[in-house]
């Protein structure tokens, strides 16, 4: 039988286009929700609790997303290839073959740390071990809620990636939203008799609720469950050697994040709060941008490296990377000058003072400084991915995460959290340009002088439309103040004097990201207006 492979001729423009407005919708909603679920947070519980839970929610939700990553980094690229060539059944087979795997591992992982989790819990959160032993005792309490969720958002990462592979998503975008909503709900409505428990447990139906939520989407395939485990399946041990590694480098990464909530403990109460606000903060930007970008464009990769068109994925390489920067060096910019008033505005109730909207402010600087290399290491780790080689990030993960911790410590001496902040920026920069490096040496030159020049007229463009929000928001600042009111004012005028000025400077340096922005909108709602007409 001739294998028919994909199309290499495909329209990335086309492709990205129509996923990046969905899954931009699906990630506005999501991020508001997220950010009420915060502002919730903020406003029921003090610094101690919110450090209680925060210490307890980030190792489970990082051995979460390490699954939940692997899986779609490994099973992508070889389910779209068997889709692609014709072997349907054989995709379908992969897949419940590699979730019954999948599912043992996770609930062994689940009884193992719960067991184990007053060692564990003290080892991560060991600045608060001498300070705030209540602290301690609290999170370890909430880690083994969280835990029990564990299984069903690690398992997500394989339903995610099946329903990626078949182009559909808006199934796999919006059913964080609805995991988010339930989380709400039960967290408010019994945040007042069951403390910050309620909290843990909301998070826990949540993430059982966006599983459920994506089982839907297969119905219609034919796929058909039953519990086996066949480890001689080559297809089970292809994914195995490709998930493997990319676990150990996914672990490797976060060390690095475990260390700055070692750190932050250190650093007193409320560190740990501020360092996770800001995070979330910073994600914001990543979820609307980013995920509209990568998501789509990895299961095309996988289908061009199938296809052996290196022209192809170079060009898909250099329009991700072009029109990253085009949307997140102003974004970087506008987070940048306009933190406090967002911070203000989102958090600053109840239980969070001014002197948390400081400290968190504080950390988000330096972070902010990462947010393109950040979404650039992501892009370059897909093509690695894409050619099915996972252990070339691992190593350099490994390499990075000694230079995000000894930068840390270091920093952290002088600037506080913002130097645990400043240490993980300095690590991305890294990481971002060795893997460009040796991607360069793997598929040839991909075009760095045309992304390079690309990125200095919107540095140029960045940069004016920075000089206008700086202007705005001083003037309001001492026209309103740091009011509720007054927050939201300076938020919302200074965004829409920002993105003016920006569009306005591309114009005038035409940048050329603008106009092929311009005609992907544009080519997606006129093929929206023919699958209109023809239904």
């Amino acid at each position: 039988m001739n294998e028919v492979l994909p199309d290499p001729g495909r329209s990335v423009r086309s492709l990205v286009g129509k996923a990046a407005l969905i899954i931009l919708g699906a990630t506005l909603v999501g991020r508001a929700l997220g950010l009420l679920r915060d502002i919730v947070i903020a406003y029921f519980w003090a610094r101690g609790e919110t450090d209680a839970f925060f210490l307890a929610y980030r190792i489970p939700v990082l051995l979460a997303l390490m699954v939940a990553g692997a899986l779609t980094a490994a099973f992508v690229p070889l389910f779209s290839y068997r889709l692609a060539t014709g072997r349907k059944k054989e995709a379908w087979d992969l897949s419940v073959n590699v979730g019954n795997i999948i599912c043992v591992t996770l609930i062994v992982i689940t009884v193992v740390l719960i067991a184990v989790a007053p060692w564990l819990v003290a080892i991560v959160g060991f600045g608060l071990r001498d300070t705030s032993p209540a602290t301690i005792d609290t999170a370890v309490f909430l880690f083994r809620i969280l835990m029990i969720g564990f299984l069903f958002e690690g398992i997500t990462g394989l339903f995610v990636g099946m329903l990626n592979s078949l182009r559909r998503f808006a199934v796999a975008a919006f059913a964080p939203a609805a995991g988010t909503v339930s989380t709400l709900v039960i967290t408010v409505a019994f945040a007042r008799s069951l403390g910050i428990t309620s909290l843990a447990i909301g998070t826990v139906v949540g993430w059982v609720v966006g599983l459920a939520v994506l089982l839907p989407g297969l119905r219609d395939q034919e796929l058909h469950y039953r519990f086996r485990i066949d480890w001689h399946d080559p297809a089970v041990r292809e994914v195995g050697g490709m998930v493997w590694p990319i676990l150990l480098g996914s672990a490797v990464g976060k060390i690095s994040i475990f260390s700055d909530q070692v750190l932050g403990g250190m650093l007193g109460s409320g560190a740990i709060s501020s360092l996770n606000y800001a995070d979330k903060l910073f994600q914001l930007p990543l979820g609307l941008f980013v995920a509209g970008i990568t998501i789509p464009i990895f299961p095309l990769l996988s289908e061009q490296v199938a296809a052996k068109a290196p022209e192809r994925i170079k060009a898909t390489l250099d329009f991700a990377l072009r029109l990253m920067g085009f949307l997140l060096v102003p974004a970087t910019v506008g987070l940048i000058l306009l933190r406090y008033p967002i911070i203000g505005l989102l958090l600053e109730h109840g239980e969070f003072t001014a002197d948390d909207t400081s400290r968190t402010a504080w950390a988000l600087l330096f972070l902010c400084l990462g947010l393109y290399v950040y979404a650039g290491r992501d892009t370059l780790t897909r093509v690695f991915y894409a050619h099915h080689d996972t252990r070339t990030p691992v190593k350099i993960s490994a390499a990075t995460v000694v230079v995000n911790v000894g930068l840390s410590y270091l920093f952290m001496q002088f600037l506080g959290v913002g130097g645990l902040t400043l240490g993980t920026t300095a690590a991305l920069t890294v990481n971002f340009v060795v893997l460009f490096w040796l991607l360069r040496r793997k598929i040839g030159v991909i075009g760095f002088r045309r992304t390079g020049f690309s990125l200095l007229r919107v540095i140029g463009a960045s940069a004016f439309m920075g000089a206008v929000v700086w202007a705005v928001d001083y003037f309001l600042a001492g026209a309103v103040g740091a009011t509720f009111g007054g927050n939201a004012l300076r938020v919302v005028i200074g965004i829409v004097a920002g993105v003016v000025a920006f569009l306005l400077a591309a114009k005038l340096v035409k940048i050329p990201e603008l106009a092929e922005t311009v005609d992907m909108l544009r080519a997606v709602f006129k093929r929206q207006q023919r699958e209109d007409k023809s239904a």
